[in-house]
């Protein structure tokens, strides 16, 4: 789902007046939130962290694209501009949005959001947008990865035993240069695809070794 495009056209000039410094841009206000907040606590930056099955990175992919979600929300639907995630004091997450046809705010419990989807209505920020934090997604290293039943191997091990088995020969397609690593000798190439992902015209020809 994409912004239409009408609405970056419109927007252009004022994009062009601040980057020549005609006007400045105006830092919005933050959307007004409850007593109860944990003001010391701040959304993680990566889908891994968030520790739910709510639907909060198509959320935040909405907000980052000023795009409004349709919210199926304790039985019902509502239109939706989502603005930040906050965390009360008993450690509730909460969604802190706009109704995009009233302009009411409201708080929507994470835990209680059934379904959320990006729609085509675009809407013009009217707080700050915090769901989108500044900074690199940096995700931790993954442990396991077990797949079909089969235990998990990693990358560099089955590496160490492939290059310990013996002798390799290189093999390079004439027509992509794409390099082949092989047991034996044989220059015959195999259907497969160039650096563009495209089909190489060279699949199913001979190659030539690279290191004899």
């Amino acid at each position: 789902m994409l912004p239409p495009f009408d609405q970056f056209w419109s927007e252009l000039p004022v994009v062009f007046d601040w980057l020549y410094g005609v006007s400045e841009k105006v830092a919005k206000p933050a959307v007004a939130v409850g007593a109860d907040i944990d003001e010391s606590w701040r959304p993680p930056s990566m889908a891994q962290a968030w520790h739910t099955t709510a639907p909060l990175e198509i959320i935040r992919f909405a907000a980052a694209n000023r795009l409004c979600v349709t919210l199926a929300y304790q039985g019902s639907t509502r239109l939706i501009e989502p603005y930040s995630l906050r965390r009360t004091k008993s450690g509730n997450l909460l969604l802190y949005a706009v109704k995009h046809r009233t302009g009411e705010i409201r708080a929507y419990r994470v835990d209680r959001i059934q379904s959320a989807e990006v729609s085509q209505e675009a809407f013009i920020p009217k707080y700050a947008v915090e769901l989108t934090p500044a900074g690199s997604i940096s995700a931790p290293p993954v442990q396991g990865r077990p797949t079909l039943g089969l235990p998990y191997r990693s990358r560099s091990s089955r590496a160490r035993r492939s290059s310990s088995s013996g002798p390799k020969y290189v093999i390079e397609c004439p027509s992509c240069g794409k390099k082949f690593t092989r047991k034996t000798k044989s220059t015959k190439l195999n259907k497969h695809k160039d650096r563009y992902g495209n089909n190489c015209p060279g699949s199913n020809r001979r190659g030539y070794l690279v290191n004899p």
